[in-house]
Formats: C-alpha cells, structure tokens, sequence
C-alpha cells in the first residue's frame, strides 16, 4: 500500500494574488505537496489544458474570484469537458451556495486557510 509520502500529491493553482500563490506552494512543499504550477487567471489555464502541468495535477484548487472567468465558472467549464479529478474552491469572501459547490463536485475552504485543514482536506481528496 502507498503512503501520502510514496504518492506525489501535485497541486494545479489558479490564484491571481503571486503572493498568495507563493506562500501556499512554500507552505504545502513542507508536507511533500508539489504546487505546479499557479496561474494567475482561469483564462490563462484554459489556454494550457494540454499542458503536462495540467495533466499530471491530482487535484485543482481554484480562487474563487479571480478577474475575468471565476474560479466557480472555471470549474463549470472544466466538469463541462469532463474533467474529473478533486476541485477545492477557496475565498477570502462569502461562502458560495451548496447547490453550486455540489454541481461541480467541488469543496470550499475559506480564506485565510487553516492550514492544517487545507493539507488533510488535499490528502483525503486524493
């Protein structure tokens, strides 16, 4: 059987904050959470859906308000094309509704992040 240190989790992030994005990549490569890569907008994304960074992602953590196309719409876009791997939706603002957390199959964590809750919530989607 694998551990979580035997099986490289990889984090694909979309956060238009740099700052933000850099401290949770710092962060969760402490726990052997590998954030690669962090996009600044869900267009930007979009743009790369062949990439291996998004191939080889065990799980999509989206900013829910991000400029243009929001981490919500990102998420619709993508189960759209039948995207299926874990989705954490995060935000410094309100809590969106169940019905749209649960029509993309989606968790929310607030921000700022309970850190020790965001690293298990990672491990036990994946």
């Amino acid at each position: 059987m694998m551990t979580i240190e035997e099986k490289q989790i990889r984090v694909l992030y979309v956060e238009d904050e740099p700052n933000i994005a850099r401290l949770l990549a710092s962060g969760l490569r402490l726990f052997g959470i590998e954030v690669k890569p962090a996009f600044l907008s869900a267009e930007q994304l979009l743009e790369q859906l062949d990439s291996p960074n998004f191939k080889e992602a065990s799980i999509l953590i989206f900013d829910i308000r991000l400029p243009g196309i929001t981490g919500l719409d990102l998420a619709v876009e993508l189960r759209r094309r039948g995207e299926t791997r874990p989705m954490i939706l995060v935000s410094a603002w309100p809590t969106p509704a169940r019905t749209d957390l649960e029509a993309v199959d989606a968790v929310f964590l607030p921000k700022p992040f309970d850190f020790p809750e965001f690293v298990q919530t990672i491990q036990k989607m994946v």
